[in-house]
């Protein structure tokens, strides 16, 4: 459990570094859920952010009703390993 935990700060962390701001965090059933703003990470640094989101269980990009893009990872925090 403390590996996850810490798997969710440096995704958080990773997360603030690139897009200047923390993400918007819920948990939920055992997921955390990390979203942020991609508009400000800088071209040449997409590979980090897609190492980030590649750290947990699921990721993807969504965009808003209002048209803004928004990027995800959940983290399982329970006792499920990913496959």
């Amino acid at each position: 459990m403390d590996e996850l935990l810490g798997a969710a700060a440096a995704a958080i962390a990773a997360l603030t570094e690139l897009t200047g701001h923390p993400p918007e965090t819920a948990e939920q059933d055992g997921l955390l859920t990390l979203k942020a703003d991609p508009s400000r990470v800088p071209a040449e640094h997409w590979h980090r952010l897609v190492a980030v989101l590649e750290t947990g269980t699921s990721y993807g990009m969504t965009t808003t009703a209002a048209g803004a893009s928004i990027v995800w990872l959940r983290i399982e925090l329970g006792e499920t390993t990913r496959p």
